[in-house]
This record gives structure tokens, sequence and C-alpha cells, in this order.
């Protein structure tokens, strides 16, 4: 079971979180902002236990009925909101029904715990629905949205939540936190580079995932001349499928490559090919930065329609004019 202290270091309120949900002194309406895989949904769920748990000492103890029961997802207060099957976007609809819920007496004489992991996915009808029952909040009831688009919320709801925000950790920890949580030592600071520091999304992250990210590099910065482009375009070009991946991956080796040419960070250990830390070394910070505006050029031609094969081949032509202008 994860505690509160497991996710130290992504808010600077984890600690007054548990200390006013074991008093049950907690607001009726927490809004969790922040990056995907940064610990809103575990730390909502912690809250949820901590208000419902009836161990002894600190809360919560993981091992009492409702916090075995709020952990397996089988609690009878506690509501998650989701889309109805197949659909995008949260309803008014599947909102009064879960507000009709709340009307009703808990049913272990506790808090009732409401749960909205995408609140984004709420529509307007379904945010002014709630916002009404926020504006006069049952007794013995919390809410909390969680979101990764906050500006997708109206500012009225918003206003009428304690805005609690999560952030990333530096990748350092995030790959120790990684290490803890049982992952390899040797691929921990390449998975926690990839996913910005984001613990969560860095336990998605895949063999297979590093694997491109280091072909990527190693193919993408190979180039010297003009006359490698074509090569290395058609390798890409016809997995159509993987075209929006390629630009993400090159979008993000760009950008730690600057962090490298500034020397905010190092490229070792964080997955990419030898090409790439040699690229960093060879080309300027100013080299970096035309590359990086050619790669936001590159993603705009393709949301325009523009073939993948063009715009990828205008950031690789950007790569060997760099090359040329500098010693290597």
């Amino acid at each position: 079971m994860f505690t509160f202290e497991d996710f130290a270091g992504q808010s600077a309120h984890l600690a007054q979180l548990q200390r006013d949900f074991s008093r049950h002194a907690f607001v009726h309406a927490y809004l969790f902002a922040g990056p995907r895989g940064t610990g809103k949904r575990s730390v909502a769920r912690l809250c949820a236990m901590a208000a419902l748990c009836r161990g002894e000492g600190e809360k919560p103890c993981g091992q009492c009925g409702p916090c075995r029961r709020v952990l397996g997802g089988t609690h009878p207060d506690v509501h998650t909101v989701l889309p109805e099957k197949d659909k995008k976007w949260i309803s008014v609809g599947v909102m009064r029904e879960l507000l009709e819920t709340v009307s009703v007496k808990s049913f272990e004489d506790g808090v009732k715990v409401i749960l909205i992991p995408e609140a984004e996915r709420m529509n307007a009808a379904a945010q002014n629905c709630l916002l009404k029952t926020l504006e006069e909040p049952p007794q013995d009831t919390v809410f909390f949205l969680i979101t990764d688009q906050p500006a997708a919320l109206l500012p009225t709801v918003v206003s009428r939540c304690r805005v609690v925000r999560f952030h990333p950790l530096d990748i350092e920890a995030a790959a120790a936190r990684l290490v803890a949580l049982g992952q390899s030592e040797q691929t921990a600071r390449a998975r926690a580079q990839m996913a910005e520091g984001c613990v969560g999304q860095a336990l998605e992250v895949d063999d297979a995932q590093l694997a491109m990210r280091r072909d990527l590099t190693r193919d993408v910065f190979s180039i010297r001349r003009a006359g490698d482009v074509l090569a290395v375009v058609n390798a890409y070009k016809e997995d159509k499928g993987r075209q929006a991946q390629t630009l993400d991956a090159l979008e993000a080796a760009v950008r730690d490559i600057l962090l490298a040419q500034a020397g905010r960070s190092s490229l070792d250990g964080a997955g990419y090919a030898q090409q790439a830390q040699d690229y960093a070394r060879s080309v300027p910070l100013s080299g970096g930065l035309a590359l990086m505006r050619e790669v936001t050029r590159a993603r705009m031609m393709c949301e325009s329609n523009v073939a993948f094969a063009s715009a990828f081949e205008a950031v690789l032509l950007k790569i060997s004019e760099e090359y040329a202008k500098w010693p290597w």
C-alpha cells in the first residue's frame, strides 16, 4: 500500500492533507491539478482512506475494513464518476445520478467521497449541475476533482474548491522512486527522463519505447550530410502509426539536448544513443535552438496535413546544416 510519504516532493500540501483528513477537518471540495502521473489519484484515494479509517494510530492504517474496501474499490461510500460507456464526456445525466446518491445517508455511517478522476471530461452542463452542489455542499461529503487540464474547468467550479497542485519530481528523485518500486537501476533514469519526472508515466514506459528512443536518436543524429537524409526518412515514413510518436520522441530528445547544452542536465543514462550525446557536445546552444524551431515547425506542418516525410526531412536537413557549421 502507498503512503503519503511515498509522494513526498510532488505537492507541498501532503502533510496538511493527511492531518486534515485524519482529523476530519477537511473542506467539502478539492481540485488536484498537475501533469499526468504525479500521484493525484493515489493521494485522493489515501485521503479517502484516512477519512474512513477506523484503525488506531496514524491514518490511514491500511488494515481495517474501510481501508481495505477503499483499496479494493468496493467501499459503498466512495463513488467514482466516469463518462458513460463509449462516451467521451461526463454528461449532466451522469452528474445528476451521482448527486442523487450524495443526498442519501452513507452506508457505513461515515463520510461520502466523490472521485472525479478526469474532471476535464465534464461538459459545461455537468459542471454547472455540480456547481449547485458545491455551493451548498451536503454534510460529511467530500469531492475530489482530479485533472491535468484545470483550464478546462469553469472558473466558478474552481473557485469552490481548494486547489492542490502536483508536480513532477526531478529526474534523479524520480529514478530513485522507480528503483524503490522495483524497477531496474539500469533503466530507471531513462524511464524517469522519458516521463519528465512523472513517476506514474514512467511506470508505463516499456522496453519497446526505450528501444525506439535509442534507435531514433541513433539514426537521426548520425546524419552528417544532406545525402544521409533520404535513407533515414524512408526508414520512418512507412510506419504511419509511429509517425506521431517519432515527432514526440524527437521533440523530447531535442529538449533534453538543449538542457545539456545549457549545462542544466546530463544525457548520461537517459536512454539516448551516443550520437545524440555527440550532437549535444559538438553543436552549441544556438544550433539546438534552431533544431527545436524546426521540430516545432514540422509538427505544425503535420497538423496542416503536410506529408510526414516532408516535415521529417526538413528536421533532418537542419541537423546536417548545424553539423556543417561546427567541427566534429
